[in-house]
């Protein structure tokens, strides 16, 4: 009894994340095609007794298409802040948590490349894309106990990319990718909604 109440005390975490991203264009394009990339970063997870919860995540993410029939890539690359709600299944302390979630992501980009490397996104003076872009993530995963207080975050995930990444205004491009990822967490504290503190003791 008291190695569950000890178990169910534990309810925020963090850890390091790191997956593939499947990515493409939507909109006003033609001829492009879904492209690998890599998902690397790390998280925050908070999980209450109800099943409800909130993930905040920092992750440097590989979006853009392969283009002209697969001969070249767009290589965009982004630091995403995820902030996701939770729902997580079963009860609280199972080895086993099947979980739903939902929320707006944050992408900032870092740099702009095609396959070999080179810059697609001009000076300073002449950008080709956009600094910022806000999209929607969903998904489903599951956490899993490997031992006590840690464990092993799996998930699958959809971004939705919801404005134009382009400079142009006569197109409107917008980002889509499909993501799977794999994560360990590890205890960080409590919280307790009733005062809005964290104890980490």
């Amino acid at each position: 009894m008291f190695v569950t109440q000890a178990q169910a005390q534990e309810n925020v975490s963090i850890g390091p994340l790191v997956g593939v991203s499947i990515a493409n264009f939507r909109g006003d394009v033609n001829g492009t095609d879904w492209k690998p990339g890599l998902t690397v970063g790390g998280f925050y997870n908070y999980s209450s007794e109800s099943g409800f919860g909130f993930s905040g995540q920092l992750l440097f993410t590989q979006l853009g298409a392969k283009v002209f029939e697969k001969t070249n890539e767009i290589n965009l690359n982004y630091i995403q802040a995820p902030l996701l709600a939770t729902f997580f299944f079963g009860q609280y302390g199972d080895k086993v948590r099947p979980k739903i979630f939902l929320g707006p992501n944050l992408n900032f980009l870092v740099s702009a490349r095609d396959k070999d490397g080179n810059n697609l996104n001009g000076n300073s003076d002449n950008r080709v894309y956009s600094p910022f872009d806000l999209g929607l993530t969903f998904g489903a995963g599951i956490n899993i106990r490997l031992q006590e207080k840690i464990w092993l975050n799996l998930d699958a995930r959809y971004g939705l990319g919801l404005i134009d990444v382009t400079k142009d205004g006569n197109t409107n491009i917008k980002n889509q990718n499909f993501g799977i990822n794999a994560g360990l967490s590890f205890p960080l504290g409590t919280y307790n909604s009733n005062t809005g503190r964290l104890r980490t003791r």
